[in-house]
């Protein structure tokens, strides 16, 4: 418990990782493991497949990686992989205690107890989680007979740059967990995530002159208006497949972010609207583009001004195709064993209407990956908790998957 807490102390928000990383770096070495801090290279990797263009800088931050490797090996690798950047806790005002100061609840209605505080649910407690399971294991005078490679990238919640960097510098393994807080079941399906943004031009006046300045602001509705449009069709049940059949409106948009006008008594003659849109696993991302940026045109073309001077699509973030894991692979198989073992039935299968890092692995390395971790609730969201006793069940299914998975050896002996 004061693991975790100590961590979510650390504010590690887009930009200012450096802190929660060095963290990590102390907990991985408190391991035994060796350490080792890899600088983003832009040049290396923004033409990888995968990759997600940026406005921020992107070129020297760190992940850490915590590498135990016992030399000839026994069993199979494994890579844990859990991000450490965090969405913005804003509006503080919302939550009950301050989102970078852990508290615990012992027992609530569910009978489990939470820690409250931003990432303690995502994904700091899934992180967390996995060294515990390793722990455990030295508890027990053993260790992993093969490589086993911890991962903490930076960019998961805005590009996955970061875990594309890892795998392009080579910390690759025979399979891949990432503890994503999803409530002890399988990911075996995710959607691809796409981000971009609309610029609108308008006129510039004073305000006592309103009627002949045109105001950017306001014709941004247009363009929000036909993109709904766009999101409900992406959701009809015609356009959805097998394995989201099931799942209430896969594809959301999200107006994430308007920046319009400078000046309260000026018609706005800028505004940049920032949106995220969700697309199925199989669709092609260049596809996508070109519908986005047909309908933004359509939208424009009914409108007298925007189609004198029409909006532009520009693309900043993700670029995450959607991905599928196999629930019939032996990483697989090894999880719901295990989880099977500790709980008495195997975990369930998830649809995953967000993306995660397990893309890279699966798609571009030919890793099969897949998502194990604990409860959470509230994850981007005020008053945001992770269940500590679901925390302590991932742990004890992780340490027999890394058990069974990579074989054990007595601690410490000599490769």
């Amino acid at each position: 418990m004061t693991t975790l807490a100590d961590l979510v102390r650390h504010p590690s928000v887009l930009g200012q990782e450096a802190s929660a990383q060095e963290h990590m770096a102390g907990l991985l070495d408190g391991l035994g493991l060796d350490v080792r801090h890899e600088p983003i290279d832009l040049a290396r990797i923004r033409d990888l497949p995968g990759f997600s263009p940026v406005d921020w800088e992107l070129d020297g931050k760190l992940n850490v990686v915590g590498v135990h490797d016992p030399g000839p090996a026994i069993g199979r690798s494994l890579a844990l992989n859990g991000h450490i950047d965090v969405v913005s806790p804003e509006p503080v005002a919302a939550w009950t205690t301050p989102p970078y100061e852990p508290r615990v609840v012992d027992h609530e209605e569910d009978g489990e107890s939470w820690m409250y505080g931003r990432g303690a649910g995502d994904m700091k407690g899934g992180t967390v989680a996995a060294l515990w399971a390793l722990a455990a294991l030295q508890d027990l005078d053993r260790e992993p007979a093969s490589r086993v490679l911890v991962q903490s990238p930076v960019e998961e919640e805005c590009t996955g740059n970061g875990t594309l960097s890892l795998l392009e510098r080579g910390y690759v393994a025979d399979a891949c967990i990432i503890p994503e807080p999803f409530g002890e079941t399988l990911l075996v399906r995710q959607v691809g995530v796409m981000w971009f943004q609309v610029r609108i031009l308008g006129r510039t006046t004073h305000v006592l002159g309103a009627g002949r300045g045109v105001n950017a602001i306001e014709k941004s509705w247009l363009v929000i208006q036909a993109l709904r449009e766009l999101e409900e069709e992406l959701n009809a049940d015609g356009r959805r497949p097998d394995g989201f059949a099931q799942v209430d409106h896969p594809l959301n948009l999200n107006v994430g972010t308007i920046a319009g006008g400078d000046w309260a008594s000026t018609v706005a003659g800028e505004c940049v609207t920032r949106f995220r849109i969700g697309l199925y696993p199989g669709d092609d991302l260049a596809a996508m583009r070109a519908t986005i940026e047909e309908r933004v045109a359509r939208a424009a073309a009914a409108d007298p001004w925007l189609r004198e001077d029409p909006p532009t699509v520009e693309y900043i973030g993700f670029q995450a195709a959607g991905c599928e894991f196999d629930p019939a692979s032996d990483l697989a198989r090894t999880l719901t064993e295990h989880h099977r073992a500790w709980r008495g039935t195997g975990p369930a299968e998830l649809a995953c209407t967000a993306t995660t890092d397990i893309r890279f692995f699966n798609l571009y390395y030919d890793i099969p990956a897949t998502c194990y971790g604990p409860r959470a609730e509230r994850i981007h969201g005020p008053d945001e908790k992770v269940s500590l006793d679901s925390m302590q069940r991932v742990a004890e299914v992780l340490a027999s998957v890394v058990a069974d998975w990579c074989g054990l050896r007595p601690r410490g002996r000599s490769s």
